[in-house]
């Protein structure tokens, strides 16, 4: 396969380590969550070591997603299969611009829910968890539809290293 249709190493590495550390970090969301609650309820609550991890990676998350968007912004980046169809360019593309945005919003709202206390920020720093769970299963939807139904293993190749 050309260089011009895989993404770049830096593509790939932020792609690999973003989706490894959103993986752990669903063991540690229930963690946080007890941590928030209990915070609510006392003066004394608050961190544990299991709603740390979960803010530190958290913040790495949207940090590295920031890279990421950036290194998007400045370089090219492979083109759809041109024989997909228009709905299914449409969704990719739609699909991909969300995890930029939820993967970088998601840490502030919990910043901001942590720090301010706020229930409802908390609330939608949950839902978009939850949002976040069905773009992972479409993005994976997604590749395997290419891979075995549209006829093109080229679109997973493209992130994987060589």
């Amino acid at each position: 396969m050309s260089d011009s249709l895989r993404y770049s190493r830096k593509h790939m590495f932020l792609h690999w380590i973003i989706a490894l550390l959103v993986a752990v970090q669903f063991f540690f969301a229930e963690n946080m969550g007890a941590a928030f609650d209990a915070k609510l309820e006392t003066a004394s609550g608050g961190w544990t070591t299991g709603a740390a991890f979960h803010a530190i990676l958290g913040a790495s998350i949207g940090l590295l997603m920031l890279w990421r968007l950036m290194i998007r912004r400045t370089t090219d980046i492979p083109p759809p299969p041109a024989h997909a169809p228009d709905l299914i360019r449409t969704v990719s593309r739609a699909t991909h611009w969300l995890f930029y945005a939820i993967l970088i919003a998601m840490p502030v709202a919990g910043a901001i829910a942590w720090f301010s206390k706020l229930e409802w920020m908390a609330e939608v720093h949950d839902v978009t968890g939850k949002v976040l769970i069905a773009l992972i299963v479409l993005h994976i939807a997604g590749a395997a539809y290419h891979h075995f139904i549209g006829g093109d293993k080229s679109v997973i190749h493209r992130m994987i290293p060589r």
